[in-house]
């Protein structure tokens, strides 16, 4: 019978190329920024037309900083479709004051607060995207703003006729850099990047979206129901779409700077925490094949956390045999001078080479890991909002 010991070794070491192989197969580099022309020389007849909708509440100051951006975008044909979620501040003054300014391109309406006091999220979004006049809709939050004024025109060049669904990238920031502000950020970014691989990754389906910054068809988000399968919940109703109805090859993830849109955290950790449990909410709803997906990475850790259990295992049983082992009696029947006494020496190269190759993985993740966050990094370019 073959020793324990150095059956354990052997599958250990055959377990980590395995990883290292599925780890590198499930990585998709994030694309190099390229600075874009200053002026594209583009058909402005074949480009799609745009209808940004708005859905805001209680968000006066942050509302009017989101407009001035979209406004000063360098697009021929968009709109912007405001809906006043219940607000009770100034949102509706500056709602009006930005239709006087822009008669031509801002549309708004109106969404009042039902008895029970709850915020139909859904139900904004969907008044938004019909009445919209357009046939790609924008989906946009008054606390994120786009960082180029060709925000507009980089998600136009990306659409082609195969694309029904466009995701950008959504850079969040705080007010300060505290501790749980980076940990939030920390967050929504691996989260974005992890989403980033499984759309890349032969051509599969997104596993999960931000709210924000956010493109698709007006036929399509009719024709599949809308939200209407989610309206229980209270907010994140993206995610459960993009998930359920996004067929494969059919989206792309912009993460270009000019397509990029910086998001503002909530200024309180108490309502960073609420978000957190609404997206986790409903992330649990998701389909099982998704959720299988979204465990991608997690299962690859695992795999490689068993490989490094049974090398630790191997090592210690070839220090320590077993009773019933009969590790002494096949070295003894192999060879009874030589392999007998060089067992400690193999497990010791073994050993060595288990944590080389490991060390060796891990430098090279962490590698890309940070080229990526480089690559996606891209200065806030306005002044944190004045409350």
């Amino acid at each position: 019978m073959f020793p324990i010991s150095l059956t354990l070794i052997i599958v250990s070491l055959l377990l980590l190329p395995i990883c290292v192989i599925l780890y590198h197969r499930s990585y998709i580099s994030i694309a190099k920024p390229h600075t874009p022309p200053s002026k594209p020389t583009v058909d402005t007849d074949k480009l799609p037309s745009f209808s940004i909708v708005v859905t805001t509440h209680d968000s006066d100051y942050m509302l009017k900083n989101a407009i001035d951006k979209l406004v000063s975008q360098q697009y021929p044909k968009f709109e912007i479709v405001i809906v006043n979620n219940a607000s009770t501040d100034n949102t509706n003054d500056v709602i009006t004051r930005a239709t006087n300014e822009h008669p031509q391109l801002i549309r708004h309406t109106y969404l009042p607060q039902n008895r029970n006091g709850i915020l139909h999220t859904a139900m904004a979004t969907t008044l938004g995207v019909r009445a919209s006049r357009n046939e790609w809709i924008i989906l946009l939050k008054p606390n994120s703003t786009p960082k180029s004024s060709q925000w507009l025109m980089t998600i136009a060049q990306a659409i082609d006729h195969n694309t029904k669904l466009c995701i950008g990238y959504n850079d969040y920031y705080g007010y300060d850099n505290s501790k749980w502000v980076r940990k939030a950020i920390s967050w929504r970014k691996k989260s974005q990047i992890k989403n980033y691989h499984a759309i890349c990754r032969g051509k599969r389906k997104p596993i999960e979206t931000e709210n924000s910054n956010i493109a698709f068809r007006k036929c399509d988000f009719f024709s599949n129901g809308g939200y209407g399968r989610w309206l229980y919940l209270k907010s994140f109703h993206e995610n459960l779409y993009v998930t359920t109805f996004t067929k494969s090859s059919e989206t792309k993830f912009l993460t270009s700077p000019t397509a990029q849109v910086e998001t503002l955290l909530p200024p309180i950790e108490t309502l960073w925490q609420t978000e957190r449990r609404l997206i986790k909410k409903s992330l649990a709803k998701l389909s099982r094949s998704t959720k299988l997906r979204r465990c991608h990475r997690l299962m690859i850790n695992l795999l490689y956390l068993f490989a490094a259990t049974m090398m630790i295992a191997g090592v210690a049983f070839s220090i320590f045999p077993l009773p019933g082992d009969n590790s002494q009696d096949y070295f003894n029947m192999v060879s009874a001078t030589t392999l007998h006494q060089t067992i400690p020496l193999t497990t010791i190269i073994a050993a060595l080479v288990f944590t080389i190759l490991s060390l060796v993985h891990c430098i090279i993740v962490v590698w890309l890991n940070r080229r990526d966050a480089q690559r996606l990094y891209c200065p806030i370019s306005n002044a944190p909002y004045t409350l």
